[in-house]
């Protein structure tokens, strides 16, 4: 029998930060230079994942866990891995577990490629497997195209279980391990270890407290690739399961042992502030929650959708209420139409919540199937829920079937209308598996930037890297390239603009701590937080797409604006190859 040593997990960097990283100026970038960041979510698949595999006893106490996140880490030399992370005298073979979003996947396979190196130059077996939602969407590409040994698709817990016991049984690791969509009502079916992520080397002073109560949607929109990987129906967990995966993440010290928390600025100015007399005395708890080493206080939902059936809903409410905890997630905005469970998601915590708005055309909205918006009752929808105390991101969708060079300031003026506090902007993208692509293929409409490139150093069946949400990818039917390219980034700069936050607000001016707190998390997250809008507010070029002249092949003079790292594309027609398995995936 094999024993299998290490299983490392392995999160790359987006792609779009390798081609044009972004340096980190003033203060707060030279503070987390040196000190390490303050709050990071590194994600919650890894830690289910192992978890499973560790509670059905597929790994061994005799195999070591190390992570590796790029995101947070920066691409840490794989030498460096097995010197500090690994230990390559246990067992006979390790396992590298990698996972990637498509703008990610050309770096998860540069950094499969290392390791393999790495591993032949030890002289130990290594067998690279690849996960995640790409790999969901496009389950042949890194078997066939030589990358890894094998690809996990779909719902992970269970295939890479099968995949690990054929190692361990000596039998041959087959290309694609792909499990059904198991029931996850039943108490203890998933195990959450967030524990893992103490091996980050300079591990955030947080991690954000992360659950999951249900896989699946109960939406099928046209451009969505959700049900590629957490399949086509709904499943609930118990609730009594995810109070305890919440229970289980909070600070890791208390008024009684912050004497014993490593050194660092952080707990450094922690220290100093719980022993200050009346401060200390009567805000300790609090200092330690916000501030201390550990877990946020406030949780988020990793749901795609965590409002699929009132009855559901209610009854999750009603088991975090007692937890006493703020949190935050993902749902769809029809829950505004039941004004009892938003005062109920706000007893409970909730104070942010995620709404996928998409558009403010209907023709756009009904061009996605998504139907639980109504862009007439939007705006009412909007109110109720900010009127419930809840904080509304909304997201919208650009270039879709309705979109002309106008929907960039209505959305604009939709926004301040409604002082939605934060905002998160796409143009379409056509993901591997969805009807979008599907749509975009059949009708030949993919522009020639989405071709893998001749120079690339990884083979690819497109040029993944651009699939990132900050790029025109599908020929527009209502404007052109470059007014789409450009009226995004245009987009972008104004809402987050001081004065486009400044009108977002929704308070009144003598309103200062509320004032400055909506001031500092919008410029946080615009700058710090979102990479794609901190690129597009950097851009000294955006400007009104009204201004933008069109040339007769549709774009303008100065051409459609890709990836600074690949050469602007004509804006002719490509005939596009198909994906093998993303067409006929499940669901």
């Amino acid at each position: 029998m094999t024993t299998i040593g290490n299983l490392i997990c392995l999160t790359p960097r987006d792609s779009y930060v390798v081609d044009e990283p972004i340096r980190r100026r003033g203060l707060l970038g030279r503070l987390e230079g040196a000190t390490g960041p303050f709050v990071r979510s590194p994600g919650i698949g890894f830690p289910y994942l192992v978890g499973f595999l560790r509670k059905d006893r597929v790994l061994s106490s005799g195999t070591r866990v190390a992570v590796q996140h790029d995101k947070i880490e920066g691409p840490t030399p794989f030498e460096d891995i097995l010197r500090d992370k690994v230990d390559l005298r246990r067992g006979d073979r390790d396992v590298l577990f990698v996972t990637a979003y498509t703008n990610s996947a050309r770096e998860a396979y540069r950094r499969a490629r290392e390791a393999r190196a790495a591993y032949a130059a030890a002289g130990k077996r290594l067998t690279v497997v690849f996960g995640g939602p790409h790999a969901s969407s496009v389950p042949d590409e890194a078997t066939r195209r030589g990358h890894v040994d094998a690809t996990v698709a779909g719902e992970g817990e269970w295939a890479a279980a099968e995949l690990l016991n054929d190692i361990r049984e000596g039998r041959a690791v087959k290309p694609i391990y792909r499990s059904e969509f198991a029931r996850i009502r039943d108490r203890g079916t998933l195990a959450l270890d967030m524990g893992i992520w103490q091996g980050l080397r300079r591990r955030p002073q947080q991690i954000v407290a992360s659950t999951t109560f249900a896989r699946g949607c109960k939406l099928d929109c046209h451009f969505c690739a959700v049900f590629l990987t957490n399949g086509p129906n709904v499943r609930n967990r118990d609730v009594s399961d995810v109070v305890e995966e919440i229970r289980s993440q909070g600070p890791a010290c208390t008024r009684e042992t912050i004497g014993e928390i490593a050194p660092g600025l952080y707990n450094s100015l922690l220290k100093a502030l719980v022993r200050l007399p009346v401060l200390g005395s009567l805000w300790s708890d609090r200092l330690i929650a916000r501030m201390g080493p550990g877990f946020t206080d406030r949780f988020f939902f990793w749901d795609d959708n965590l409002y699929n059936a009132a009855g559901s809903f209610k009854a999750l409410c009603e088991a975090i209420r007692p937890l006493g905890r703020s949190w935050a997630a993902e749902l769809t905005i029809d829950l505004a139409e039941k004004p009892e469970l938003l005062k109920l998601a706000y007893d409970s915590g909730c104070r942010d919540l995620f709404l996928g708005i998409e558009s403010v055309s209907q023709t756009a909205i009904d061009g996605l199937d998504k139907w639980s918006n109504d862009t007439k009752a939007m705006r009412e929808r909007v109110i109720r829920v900010h009127n419930a105390g809840i904080n509304v991101m909304g997201a919208f969708v650009f270039g879709l079937d309705g979109d002309d060079p106008s929907s960039f300031d209505r959305t604009l003026e939709f926004i301040y209308d409604t002082g939605i506090d934060f905002v998160v902007a796409n143009i379409i993208q056509p993901y591997p598996g969805t009807g979008t692509f599907k749509d975009a293929i059949s009708s030949d409409d993919l522009l020639p930037c989405t071709r893998c490139p001749a120079h690339s150093d990884v083979a690819m069946d497109y040029n993944w890297p651009l699939f990132d949400g900050a790029h025109v990818l599908v020929r527009p039917k209502g404007m052109t390239i470059d007014q789409l390219q450009e009226g995004y980034y245009y987009f972008l700069r104004e809402v987050y603009s001081l004065t486009g936050i400044v009108r977002r607000f929704r308070g009144h001016a003598y309103e200062l701590p509320r004032a400055a707190s909506h001031l500092a998390r919008n410029y946080l997250v615009s700058r710090y937080g979102m990479i794609k809008t901190a690129h597009a507010i950097r851009r000294k070029s955006a400007r009104p797409v009204n201004s933008i002249g069109a040339t007769e092949h549709g774009t303008s003079a100065t051409g459609p604006r890709h990836d600074r790292a690949q050469p602007a594309a004509s804006p002719r027609r490509v005939k596009a190859r198909p994906i093998a398995d993303a067409s006929n995936a499940r669901g």
